[in-house]
Formats: structure tokens, C-alpha cells, sequence
């Protein structure tokens, strides 16, 4: 037995099974670093867009357009829940002195795997409402002074982009929860 486990010790590449704490913690380290980097991006577009929405609102609003006031309403609602979403399902976790590195880090890729997965019901799902108030009362505006077909031909584009849009979101993040799965998986394999 003690036989056995000298030549298992022994054999060629056997110290490349065992990983250096420092190394996994690198890479926790690094990977936190891209979240952090990532959903401080995502902050200052919320914020961007709150700069946009409570103006327009205003001016909706002492316009006395109600229907646009209101769809801006839903966009500001939106892109708040948005953010807290983000906060809330996409941050980092806090690191746990009981948890190993290698443990915290497939913990880490399994938060964000869960999170990209359902990214369209926390982000682009609270966007959605405002979007289509926006599309809709421009097409009720224009329903009785504008033909149907033009109607249609003027918002169609503009909203089959916005759609789009959306749709390659979501698919940018589904493939980049396939792409952490696997290294979550590789790495409690391993």
C-alpha cells in the first residue's frame, strides 16, 4: 500500500494534479475584477438612461402627452429594476473564510452562470414595457391620421431592430452561461 501510493506520488506529472491555492485564487481574483468592470458598466449606462428618462418625462408631461409621460414612466421603473436585478443576482460574492478558493471561485461561476441563463426576465424583462409603451403610443398618435401600412412601415423597422437588439443580448449572454458552465464543471472535475 505504502508501495502504491510512493509511485502514484512519484509518477511523471503528479505534482501538476495538485493546484496552488494562489493560483485559484488569481483567478477568483481576476474573474471578480471582470464583474465588478462589467456591472460598473452596466451603473453608468442605468444612470445614463435615468438622465434621459426623468427629462423626457418632464417634458411629456408639461406637453400634456400622457401616454409618452407614462411610457417614460415605465422605462425609469425599468431601468431601476434593472439595476437593483443587477445587484441583486449578477454581483460578486463575498468571499467566506471557511470556503476554500477553488470552492468560492465555482461558487462565483455558478452565480453568473444562473444569472446570464436568465437574463431575460431580470434585464431585458423590466425594459420591455417601456419600450413597447414608446412604439405603442407613437402608433396610436398616428392611428386615424396616418394609413395603417405606413404606420406599420414607419415603427415596424424601428422596433424589429429594437427586438432584435434584445434577442442578441440574450444570446450574447446564454452563450457566455454555456462557456462558464463548462469551466465550473471542468473545475469540480479536476
Amino acid at each position: 500500500m505504502t508501495d502504491d501510493l510512493k509511485q502514484i506520488w512519484q509518477a511523471e506529472g503528479a505534482a501538476e494534479t495538485f493546484t496552488n491555492p494562489e493560483e485559484f485564487m488569481k483567478r477568483s481574483t481576476g474573474f471578480e475584477r471582470t464583474i465588478r468592470r462589467r456591472n460598473l458598466l452596466e451603473y453608468a449606462a442605468g444612470v445614463l438612461l435615468l438622465c434621459i428618462e426623468v427629462p423626457a418625462f418632464l417634458l411629456f408631461a408639461a406637453a400634456g402627452q400622457a401616454l409618452m409621460a407614462g411610457a417614460m414612466v415605465l422605462m425609469f421603473v425599468g431601468t431601476l429594476a434593472v439595476m437593483w436585478n443587477l445587484h441583486l443576482r449578477a454581483s460578486t460574492l463575498r468571499r467566506r473564510p471557511e470556503q476554500d478558493c477553488r470552492s468560492h471561485l465555482i461558487a462565483q461561476y455558478r452565480r453568473q452562470v444562473e444569472a446570464l441563463r436568465t437574463v431575460p426576465l431580470w434585464y431585458i424583462g423590466p425594459l420591455l414595457p417601456g419600450v413597447l409603451g414608446v412604439y405603442g403610443t407613437v402608433a396610436i398618435k398616428a392611428i386615424g391620421v396616418r394609413p395603417v401600412g405606413e404606420i406599420i412601415e414607419n415603427i415596424g423597422l424601428p422596433l424589429g431592430a429594437t427586438l432584435a437588439f434584445f434577442g442578441f443580448v440574450i444570446w450574447l449572454n446564454l452563450r457566455a452561461a454555456k462557456a462558464l458552465q463548462r469551466q465550473a464543471e471542468e473545475l469540480e472535475a479536476a
